[in-house]
């Protein structure tokens, strides 16, 4: 089995000697689902930054996919963005853009044929029960619906990874429910799937893989865990 991601004793010291990572070692294998959990300033949010490689870590080794990111040139950063798909708490959509532009998007900037994009927008935008919306922008759609547009637009390049950095954050309960049941189909079709999230009752009702960190260090990792601190 591929190892997707490997983090090796990993520390990330800002400029003003905040410590946002401490000797950070995990492991994530393909095919995996797995939540990073934790209270604020525990790290998450670089350890994301790290793993899209907007941020070098101070000490230590970033493995994505069998490529280890230090080695990797600036040049060659989009190549390794093209294999996640990343969702963002604030859908990050374009507002003048309507719902097929705003995922085709995302196959435009890896130079994807128009034949390709006409194929595979239309198959996405259908998984995520948004083929109605195609043409819709993205103010008249709800904040769930947007979700759906973003999660469709981290998809379209069939990525191997995805990264959901608090993907329930700006939604409803029930959407909240539906955006997990939809990341899970997408696990199940052997996506590996990394969610950052604060939500406790999701956690704790997925049964999947959790990882806690706080004050930037990894205190428990549970196979069928909970959002637990201990």
């Amino acid at each position: 089995m591929l190892t997707m991601l490997e983090f090796e004793h990993v520390s990330k010291v800002y400029g003003n000697g905040t410590c946002a990572l401490d000797d950070v070692s995990l492991k994530i294998e393909e095919g995996e689902f797995v939540f990073i959990v934790g209270p604020s300033g525990a790290g998450k949010s670089t350890l994301i930054k790290l793993l899209m490689k907007e941020e070098d870590p101070t000490e230590g080794k970033i493995i994505v996919a069998g490529q280890d990111l230090s080695s990797l040139r600036h040049r060659d950063v989009p190549y390794l963005r093209r294999k996640m798909g990343v969702v963002f708490q604030d859908f990050r959509l374009i507002n003048e853009l309507n719902v097929f532009d705003n995922v085709a998007f995302a196959m435009n900037v890896t130079n994807s044929s128009k034949r390709s994009i006409e194929r595979r927008v239309p198959y996405v935008l259908s998984l995520m029960n948004l083929a109605d919306k195609a043409r819709a922008f993205p103010s008249e759609l709800s904040g769930g619906e947007q979700q759906r547009v973003a999660l469709a637009r981290a998809l379209v390049n069939n990525p191997m990874l995805i990264v959901a950095d608090e993907p329930t954050g700006n939604i409803d309960p029930h959407m909240s429910w539906e955006i997990m049941g939809l990341l899970n189909e997408i696990n199940m079709r052997k996506t590996t799937v990394l969610v950052v999230t604060h939500e406790k009752n999701l956690v704790n009702a997925m049964k999947k893989r959790v990882i806690y960190l706080e004050k930037g260090r990894v205190r428990s990792d549970r196979m069928e865990g909970q959002y637990s601190e201990r």
